[in-house]
């Protein structure tokens, strides 16, 4: 049996959440003993995970104002566990996770999620110093040289971010894709009208769904500019943005300034999101950066044709945008023209789904990717570091 201690900074809603999430109450029992430590929140996730018998920790801490006082806590949790490795997953878990599992004489193995340090980062986020990117990338990469032990990258374009940015030798990293379950059924026909009706869409066409953080990185200020020009076409359109963030009252006051509100619905963060994909007609992603992508994965895997940003990380996911169109990031009027074009043509729009559901399928489900995991646990516990 080996022992794996998995930090991370929240169990909150997020992509990397629900991917440990997932992979954790799929795993072998047999096998792998698991135990999970949130340095913040442990909700909704955190009551999941405990419903499948795994012991969740919830440090409760803001690791940016209290590193010593997580630094030690974890330390202690490090003793108290036992780990053969600890696993760490998003910034602070990273710091403080590798940096007490070297303290403590423990393994590392980082998950890379997401290509941070790359200049897209700063497009719409004035908020965002340089210098401050800075100085956590050379804390990140430190930790990440010094104490890390091996990684898992999530995409080739996180692997070769890493590479680039953090310094870590190519040798150490191994990309493993995420991957989606499918053993759930899907909405039948009669739940699906419910849900349009229930939601105000009896009518509308096309439906168009967007889901993520309203953060810069998401890009939801081009989907709701692109909503002008969709609208001449389609008057009866709605735009539907699941998800919530500290952009919500801007992109709300852009919306009304474009003449856009009533069509542009907030639906705030929602644990329904499977229906929201069969009850929507088009899906787009007009994200700046990512690492991945779960929530576009999503989309391709429920067969809702697709519209993405043409980022590295995105054209990996949609097989170089053989199966979704993919436009130019920040260009709201190139978003606004795809959608169109398959809100126009349902012939293409349903066979751009049907091969996006069978390529998902092929190339990305869960079980290989637990199963790829779970070798390089056994291979760091066991010492044959890769």
């Amino acid at each position: 049996m080996i022992r794996l201690l998995h930090v991370i900074d929240s169990l909150r809603t997020g992509g990397a959440e629900r991917q440990l999430t997932a992979m954790l109450v799929r795993s072998d029992a047999q096998r792998f003993s698991h135990t999970v430590c949130a340095l913040e929140g442990d909700e909704p996730h955190g009551a999941w995970l405990r419903a499948a018998r795994i012991q969740v920790y919830a440090l409760r801490r803001v690791p940016r104002r209290e590193i010593v006082r997580t630094l030690r806590q974890l330390r202690a949790l490090i003793r108290e566990v036992e780990p053969d490795v600890v696993h760490t997953s998003l910034y602070w878990a990273d710091v403080l996770g590798r940096t007490a599992a070297h303290l403590e004489g423990k393994p590392v193995v980082t998950t890379l999620v997401n290509t941070t340090y790359e200049r897209e980062r700063r497009l719409d986020n004035p908020r965002l110093s340089p210098a401050k990117v800075a100085i956590v990338r050379a804390i990140d990469g430190a930790t990440a040289r010094w104490y890390g032990t091996s990684f898992v990258a999530i995409s080739q374009a996180v692997r070769s971010s890493a590479i680039r940015q953090l310094g870590i030798s190519p040798d150490r990293i191994t990309v493993i894709p995420r991957g989606l379950s499918f053993d759930h059924e899907p909405p039948s026909a009669d739940q699906i009208a419910s849900l349009r009706a229930q939601l105000g869409w009896g009518g509308a066409y096309p439906v168009v769904l967007t889901v993520g953080r309203l953060v810069p990185q998401k890009g939801h200020r081009y989907a709701v500019e692109a909503m002008a020009r969709i609208s001449k076409a389609f008057p009866r359109t709605v735009l539907a943005v699941a998800g919530e963030g500290r952009l919500r009252g801007e992109l709300q006051r852009l919306a009304d300034s474009n003449g856009q509100a009533r069509r542009i619905h907030f639906l705030g963060e929602r644990p329904d999101v499977p229906a929201l994909l069969a009850a929507a007609d088009v899906f787009i992603f007009p994200s700046l950066f990512e690492g991945f992508g779960v929530a576009l994965l999503e989309a391709l895997g429920a067969g809702c044709p697709c519209v993405a940003s043409r980022i590295p990380a995105l054209e990996e996911v949609t097989d170089g945008g053989r199966v979704a169109i993919l436009v130019d990031p920040c260009a709201p009027e190139a978003l606004a023209d795809a959608v169109i074009r398959l809100a126009d043509g349902r012939d293409l729009a349903a066979h751009l789904g049907q091969q996006a559901a069978a390529w998902v399928r092929a190339q990305f489900d869960i079980t290989t990717s637990i199963r790829k995991f779970e070798e390089v646990f056994r291979t760091v516990a066991a010492g044959r570091v890769r």
